[in-house]
């Protein structure tokens, strides 16, 4: 990994994760959750909702089973998408200064020397939707999802973030070694997969992640002020 003073001139592709980085959607799933488990009888909070942010369905199923000490169905995962999506149809709002920074960097990545990645735990059918919610649906070199694009991987304990396979696997579709990947992050597990794979991740928390751990970030930027000109990727 390069020393941060050389961060920036050495990047070679900037990989953006979607929910809480470009599109404020964690609202939106804790409520598709909420009405999800109320169905089944099961009280859950925004509190408890808060450590799970970034994490796969089927990770926060298991998690929200093991604080409670109690046996969910797997069917509630489909219930919870069911009222996510019916939601997401209203409207996704935009979280609109990094969706600003990431259309700037597309319209000028030729002249950087720059590709762009996504990569998202999602699905890819509700990645899609979101960026032709935001107009950012044509902004990216690559998208891939950690739930449909890693069938090459295995791994019982599943293979989504926090694990590192959705940046190896975009990575090596970018043809770009890992080490000259920046990849911008809001959660400890997408932080913790960027990390592991080798890139250098930066943190944006959002009102959901705030107090997660980021001790694996390069930076954490509080504002999105802190934001770099893209000026600084030229080389």
């Amino acid at each position: 990994m390069f020393a941060s003073a050389d961060l920036y001139k050495n990047v070679q592709a900037i990989i953006f994760d979607c929910d809480g980085i470009l599109v404020d959607t964690e609202y939106l799933k804790f409520l598709a959750w909420q009405e999800a488990l109320a169905s089944q009888a099961i009280e859950f909070s925004v509190e408890e909702y808060m450590p799970l942010v970034g994490h796969s369905s089927k990770n926060i199923l298991q998690m929200i089973q093991h604080s409670k000490k109690i046996k969910i169905s797997d069917e509630i995962i489909g219930l919870k998408n069911a009222r996510y999506k019916a939601l997401q149809k209203l409207g996704v709002p935009a979280i609109q200064a990094m969706v600003d920074f990431a259309r700037h960097l597309s319209a000028n990545k030729s002249k950087l020397g720059l590709v762009l990645g996504l990569a998202s735990s999602a699905p890819k059918e509700e990645i899609l939707t979101n960026l032709q919610q935001i107009g950012l649906e044509n902004a990216f070199d690559l998208v891939i999802s950690g739930s449909d694009d890693l069938d090459d991987y295995v791994d019982a304990e599943g293979k989504n973030k926090p694990k590192p396979y959705i940046y190896i696997e975009t990575a090596k579709r970018l043809n770009i070694l890992p080490e000259f990947c920046l990849v911008f992050e809001d959660t400890t597990a997408g932080v913790d997969a960027a990390a592991d794979a080798g890139m250098v991740p930066i943190a944006v928390p959002n009102q959901f992640t705030l107090n997660h751990d980021f001790s694996k970030a390069l930076h954490v930027f509080l504002s999105h002020e802190e934001l770099p000109h893209i000026e600084i990727f030229q080389r």
